[in-house]
């Protein structure tokens, strides 16, 4: 009996990044092709000789070509499946398009460590000479001025102790002229003469300033206390109670400039009884720390 050779026949469609369609003939002719596509898959008689069945054959390859599109596009707009990262650089981290670094966290040790600035200026263990001159602002009948002298040893960066003398000089003010002139009113007098005691001093504010363009300046705030005697022109030795404070500027390591206000309390004895007076002292002037230089005792 006769038998018609089978052909086979490939072909190859390609329709975006669809891939490739394949139909084909075998050689055996019990066996149909088979049409593959990214999706679907149907095999078609490709053996039968009749017309209508090469109708059907094209219409199903017609149909395949015409799903393939709108499935690959569903596929494409399905979220990606659980632990799929599609595009580097979003959800997960990948190669490319990394976020920015997180701040790295300091160590045991950084955060322990604390670095400090040392003193520009060391007071413990020196001498501080300060010389001043003021004015007594308490007396209108006499106008007064004063030098003083004040010696202090600094027992630590914020406490010293020392001696303190100043000596006056008094005249009498318009206000007095007027007052016996004019009005012919002669009140009681006391002129201060000299004051001497001691005192404990305080730093209670320290810090650092700049001016324009030149170097850092140091100063500090200091409190006084302390008590002696104080002589008049009607009393030798009157006991005396002494509260200031002062603001201390330095220029070099060895020399500052002092601004103090003082106020010797002491009670005084006039003809009409006795009285307490508020001697208010305001003076400025220069301290010198010996010796001038000093060391550090550990290492910057």
């Amino acid at each position: 009996m006769y038998q018609r050779p089978h052909v086979g026949i490939k072909l190859r469609v390609r329709f975006g990044s669809l891939t490739a369609l394949r139909v084909a003939h075998l050689d055996r002719p019990a066996q149909g092709g088979l049409v593959y596509g990214p999706v679907t898959r149907c095999a078609v008689d490709c053996m039968t000789e009749t017309r209508p069945s090469r109708i059907l054959t094209l219409l199903g390859v017609l149909a395949s070509l015409t799903a393939a599109p709108r499935v690959a596009a569903e596929d494409a707009d399905a979220p990606p499946a659980d632990g799929e990262n599609l595009e580097p650089g979003v959800g997960e981290e990948g190669d490319e398009g990394e976020g920015p670094e997180a701040p790295t966290p300091p160590s045991d040790l950084e955060s322990r460590v604390r670095i400090l600035q040392q003193r520009p200026i060391l007071k413990a263990g020196r001498f501080e000479l300060a010389l001043a001159g003021g004015a007594s602002i308490a007396d209108v009948m006499h106008d007064q001025v004063s030098a003083s002298a004040v010696g202090r040893f600094h027992i630590s960066e914020s406490v010293a102790v020392g001696a303190t003398w100043s000596q006056y000089f008094a005249q009498t003010s318009e206000v007095f002229d007027t007052v016996t002139g004019d009005l012919e009113v002669y009140p009681e007098l006391s002129t201060l003469r000299w004051y001497a005691g001691l005192e404990a001093a305080f730093v209670m504010l320290d810090g650092k300033f700049k001016l324009f363009e030149s170097g850092i300046g140091y100063w500090d705030l200091q409190a006084f206390v302390g008590g002696g005697v104080t002589a008049t022109s009607r009393s030798d030795a009157l006991p005396t109670a002494m509260v200031g404070a002062g603001l201390r500027v330095f220029l070099t390591r060895w020399l500052a400039l002092t601004l103090e206000a003082r106020d010797h309390l002491y009670v005084e004895s006039f003809a009409a009884g006795s009285r307490l007076v508020n001697n208010v002292v305001g003076q400025g002037g220069l301290a010198i720390f010996i010796p001038f230089g000093f060391d550090y005792t550990f290492p910057k």
